[in-house]
This record gives structure tokens, C-alpha cells and sequence, in this order.
């Protein structure tokens, strides 16, 4: 007995010990099942510097800065919202990126909100033509200060004057501006000629006379290097400014900024206030002390990179994005044969060459100049091009059409035909346009040439009300086709209602209404639910002998349930049948009786045979 004590206490000392071994440590090698992590004051923890990942397996590098390498979302909780581990395919690693519908701009994620639409912030208001600056929110997003806009949603920098930044020759919004394709600086096409300035004499360098010695080397000391990101810090080793200490106890960049691959200098985002030596994105320059894009030139969502932009329709391109020069409607081509080359273009659903003013031009609206038929579109209707007394073209609805909010409209049309808006489904009563077709509205079925209302649409008199078993009631005020009594709804049909447990059914609403929200349509028959039964004509969870309930009805034990009651907040066996810890059950009086008589009739047997 003692042996077998011992060996029982020795198996749990080893298992305690395992245990101990998950949270505990002595060495770096006993943090195992956490790669990368070392031992620190006897427990595992991940370096500073580094998080823990994959529900506890990996420490893996923090991620403080917009497009830092990541492999679960939550390491790029700096971006403050909105963010996300954005992944190529089923790789493992990925970058931080805002989420869809989100950008990103002066440390954080913000919605997305195009010109026109709603907006509480300027942060908020961004074009598919990426410039942060180039609108602002006055309610609503609108061009900003400094910008003009070139068509509808598409907003410019203006270049007021002479070597200010521009791409196109209409940026140069002064008279005789051209915006020159080298330098993509404004000139004046009406000024003189100059000459550019002599180039400075080429001298040779002053040097002074020195006295050193034959043999002498001139020494120069290297600069320090300092490595500061990733550094240690706590509240007694802070960051050198202007590093910060992130919750890891390691130094990273202030918000906006983000650190050089040697660890040495903050750089700073597009956007973010900045010197020359910070500002090192591709095409990226300091404007009035922030690192900014050349004027109209775009931002790469990374933020840190600027877009090359392209200056002729024909020129190659990598992205849409090259080709927002010519406006949003521009895109970045298919490859061409023979070296799969690609070339801007318009999008030919959307807009229409514009050689005159190097633009794709939307199609015009409704009252907007045109040249011919084709340059008008209202919605998604060819229009006409009319010509005024001077011989400029507006588009115009034609004459069977009338204009109605940007649309040339009809009516009187029936279901089944073609529309652009419900307006024109005036043929059918409570007919819409729904998917360009006239169709019921919501609450209606169509039925023969017309729209009847379904359970719960409006009616006046019961004939209105077309499905089987249904009428017209009055209810909250308003009349609906309802399901007639002793009937139940469901998808659009009146279902007769069915007595109880193991009646008939065809769906589960019968169900439902007969037993509760637990009767369930089973094999043609209402049943319970898994994990409730039938007593008291509803369904109720199953609660066995002992435990909590407050009805009888909760109580079960299954062929004996009649047996058990609740008292006292628990399911316990009724007087009438006495409790058996044997059998864990309720046993009949009958047979507490009969065991009884057997084990006295068989006392007095042994006793009278004993004296025998």
C-alpha cells in the first residue's frame, strides 16, 4: 500500500513539474515552446523589442509603423484603427495597411470619404486620385484652398505663378502659363527668351601650406554611429529625443515618422513636418517645411513614395495610378504586342478622349457642352448633343424624355420592362425599378400583370390580400394581409396550426407555435430540440435530478419524468417515489414496499433456520 502511495505522489511531483516548466526557466533553452523567447528573471518572456504571436508559439518583431512587417493584426494597434495584417495569398507574413475603405494619413486609419460624400474631418476626404491635401471637408469633401477643379470630383494644386510646380499646362492658371515637360515648373509662353546664367570659372582648390613633417599622416576620426530603434527603454532609460518608448521597451519613431534600416534616423511620412535629410521617399520633397509630393504628382498608399505621373496618353505605365493625369476615368492599358508594353487609356464606359485638353473627359450630363451625340450620357442613356444659335452643344433629353435629377426619364412603363428609376414604373401600382427592370416593391408579389400584397402588406379589404388563408387586418394602425386564425406564417404562406407534441407538421413554424421557440419540425412530426424535452405540453431544457430549476415542467428523467418534481429550486424525486442512491433514480412505492417485505421475510428465514 505505502509503494503504491509513493508512486502516486512521485507522478504528480512530475507532472506538477511540467507544468511548472510552461511558466518558469533558468536558461534560454528552456523557453522552448515559445520561439524566440529568452529566460528573464526565471520566467520566458519575449525579447524587448518583440511580441508575442500564434496564440503564444513565436515572439515576433514589433510592428510600430504603417507597412511593417506583421503576422497577426493586432501588432499594428499603433495604426490606432481600422487596421489590418494585409496578406498575399496564404503566406504567413504580411504588412500593416488600413482596411478596406480606410486610408491612411498622419498616423492613423481614417474612412474614406470621395468628393461630394459626408464628412466630419479633412483627414477623411480622399480621391481615387491620392492627394491628401487636395480636399477638404466643409460638410461635405470639397476642393481644397489652392486647388481648382478639372472636372467633376477631380481636384488640382493651381501654380499661380512662374516656376511653381505643375504637370499639365492648365495647372498654370495665370495668363500665358505652360508648365514646361522637363523641369515640371510654369513658365510664361509670352515672355522673353533667357539666357541661362554663365556657368562659375573652374579653379583649382586653395589649399594651405602646411609644415607637417615627411612621413606624416593626417588623421580624421570616424563619426559615431549610434543604433537607437529597438533600443532598451523604461522609465529609467528613456529614449533619445526624437525617439519614443513603445509598451515593449524598445525605442521606435514618433508617430508619422518611421525608422531607417540602420536604426539611426527618424524619417518622416508623407504628410509630417520634415527636414531635407528626413524626407527620402521616391520623388518626395520638402514644401513649406513637410514632406509632401511635387505638385499633382499622387501618394503611394505607403505614404513614405510618390507616383510618377505620366505627361502623354500614349506614354507606359505599371498602375492606374500613372495614368490619373489624364483623370480618375484613366487607366493603366492591357499588354501590348510584341513587348507587352502597357499605355494609358480612358475607360471607355465612363469617359471620352479629350485631346484638346489632355483629359478623359466624363461623358457630359444632362445642360453640359458636347461636340456630338456620343459625349452625352445620362445614367447609363446615350443622349443628344443640340446646338445653340452660336454653335455650342448641350446635352439633352430627348424630346419623349424629360430630366429628372441628371436622368432622362419616361413613365407609364409596366413589370418587366426596362427602367432607370421607380419613377417610371408608374404602369404597375406598387411596382419599382430593381435591377434596371420594373418590379414589387417590398411587402408585394407579382401575381398575373399586377403586385399583390404579401403577409404583412399593406391592403384595404380582404379581397386585396391574394395568398390562401389570409385577410386584411387592422393592426397598429395600419391594414395588412395577415394570416387568418388557427393558421401560422411562413415564407409567404399561411401554414394550419397542429395541436401539440408528435403532431403532423409540414414546417417548423407549426411547430414553434404550438410547443414554443424549441419545437422543431422533425420527420414530418413536432418535436424538442436537442437538449430540451416535452412536458406540460411545451418544450423545456433538460434538467436532471438535483439540479436548479424553478417549474416541475424543467425537470427531467426520461421515461420517469412524471416522477420528479422541483422543490426547493431543485429537481427532486416526488413522495410519492422515494429517491434511490443505488439507481439513481425515483422508485415506485410499490417496489421500496416489496424490497422491504423480501429482506424481512428473508431475516425471519435465517433466524428461524439458525434455531433449528
Amino acid at each position: 500500500m505505502w509503494s503504491n502511495n509513493f508512486l502516486f505522489i512521485f507522478a504528480c511531483s512530475l507532472q506538477l513539474s511540467a507544468v511548472l516548466a510552461l511558466w518558469s526557466c533558468s536558461e534560454d533553452d528552456d523557453c522552448s515552446s515559445l520561439a524566440g523567447s529568452v529566460c528573464r528573471s526565471g520566467s520566458c518572456a519575449c525579447p524587448h523589442g518583440h511580441q508575442s504571436v500564434l496564440g503564444g508559439s513565436l515572439c515576433a518583431t514589433v510592428a510600430p509603423y504603417h507597412t511593417s512587417a506583421c503576422v497577426e493584426s493586432h501588432q499594428c494597434s499603433r495604426l490606432f484603427t481600422s487596421f489590418e495584417c494585409r496578406r498575399s495569398g496564404n503566406e504567413r507574413d504580411g504588412k500593416c495597411f488600413c482596411q478596406e475603405d480606410h486610408h491612411y494619413f498622419r498616423g492613423r486609419c481614417w474612412p474614406i470619404a470621395e468628393y461630394g460624400a459626408t464628412c466630419t474631418r479633412h483627414e477623411e476626404c480622399l480621391s481615387v486620385m491620392r492627394d491628401p491635401f487636395s480636399l477638404r471637408c466643409d460638410g461635405t469633401c470639397v476642393c481644397a484652398t489652392g486647388y481648382y477643379s478639372r472636372q467633376r470630383g477631380e481636384c488640382r494644386k493651381i501654380a499661380a505663378a512662374v516656376g511653381e510646380g505643375c504637370v499639365l499646362d492648365e495647372d498654370c492658371q495665370f495668363p500665358g502659363g505652360a508648365c514646361n515637360v522637363n523641369t515640371f515648373r510654369c513658365y510664361d509662353v509670352n515672355a522673353p527668351p533667357t539666357e541661362p546664367p554663365p556657368a562659375p570659372p573652374v579653379t583649382e582648390p586653395i589649399t594651405e601650406p602646411t609644415t607637417a613633417e615627411p612621413g606624416d599622416r593626417p588623421t580624421t576620426e570616424e563619426p559615431e554611429i549610434i543604433v537607437v530603434e529597438g533600443q532598451f527603454c523604461d522609465l529609467n532609460n528613456p529614449c533619445p529625443s526624437p525617439y519614443q518608448c513603445s509598451k515593449f521597451s524598445s525605442c521606435v519613431c514618433p508617430v508619422g515618422y518611421y525608422g531607417n534600416e540602420a536604426g539611426t534616423l527618424c524619417l518622416a511620412e508623407l504628410g509630417s513636418p520634415s527636414t531635407s535629410e528626413q524626407c527620402v521617399g521616391l520623388l518626395a520633397e520638402v514644401r513649406d517645411g513637410v514632406c509632401t509630393c511635387p505638385a499633382n504628382f499622387f501618394f503611394d498608399e505607403n505614404m513614405r513614395d510618390c507616383v510618377k505621373v505620366t505627361r502623354r496618353i500614349t506614354d507606359s505605365c505599371v498602375s492606374d495610378m500613372n495614368c490619373f493625369t489624364f483623370g480618375s476615368a484613366a487607366r493603366c492599358g492591357p499588354p501590348q504586342q510584341p513587348w507587352q508594353l502597357r499605355s494609358c487609356e480612358c475607360i471607355p464606359e465612363l469617359a471620352v478622349w479629350d485631346a484638346d485638353r489632355n483629359i478623359c473627359r466624363f461623358f457630359a450630363g444632362i445642360g453640359e457642352t458636347c461636340e456630338v451625340d456620343s459625349d452625352c450620357l445620362a445614367g447609363e442613356l446615350e443622349i443628344q448633343c443640340v446646338k445653340d444659335e452660336a454653335g455650342q452643344g448641350y446635352c439633352t433629353c430627348p424630346e419623349d424624355l424629360i430630366a429628372v435629377d441628371g436622368l432622362c426619364v419616361t413613365s407609364g412603363l409596366v413589370l418587366g420592362e426596362a427602367c432607370q428609376v421607380s419613377l417610371e414604373c408608374s404602369g404597375t401600382e406598387n411596382a419599382v425599378c430593381t435591377d434596371g427592370v420594373c418590379s414589387c416593391n417590398t411587402g408585394y408579389q407579382q401575381v398575373d400583370d399586377f403586385c399583390a400584397p404579401v403577409i404583412g402588406g399593406t391592403c384595404s379589404v380582404d379581397s386585396d390580400c391574394v395568398i390562401p388563408n389570409t385577410a386584411c387586418f387592422e393592426i397598429d394602425n395600419s391594414m395588412t394581409c395577415q394570416c387568418k386564425e388557427r393558421f401560422v406564417a411562413y415564407d409567404d404562406e399561411c401554414w394550419p396550426n397542429v395541436d401539440g407534441f408528435q403532431s403532423a407538421c409540414n414546417v417548423t413554424a407549426q411547430c414553434t407555435q404550438a410547443l414554443g421557440n424549441e419545437g422543431v419540425c422533425l420527420d414530418g412530426a413536432c418535436a424538442c430540440v436537442e437538449g430540451f424535452h416535452h412536458r406540460g405540453g411545451r418544450c423545456w431544457p433538460i434538467t436532471g435530478l438535483f439540479e436548479v430549476c424553478n417549474r416541475d415542467s424543467q425537470c427531467f428523467l426520461g421515461d420517469l419524468t412524471e416522477r420528479v418534481v422541483c422543490r426547493n429550486s431543485l429537481c427532486q424525486c416526488d413522495f410519492s417515489y422515494p429517491y434511490s442512491e443505488e439507481l439513481h433514480t425515483c422508485t415506485s412505492s410499490a417496489s421500496k414496499m416489496a424490497g422491504s417485505l423480501f429482506i424481512m421475510a428473508a431475516a425471519i428465514l435465517y433466524l428461524y433456520s439458525n434455531k433449528m
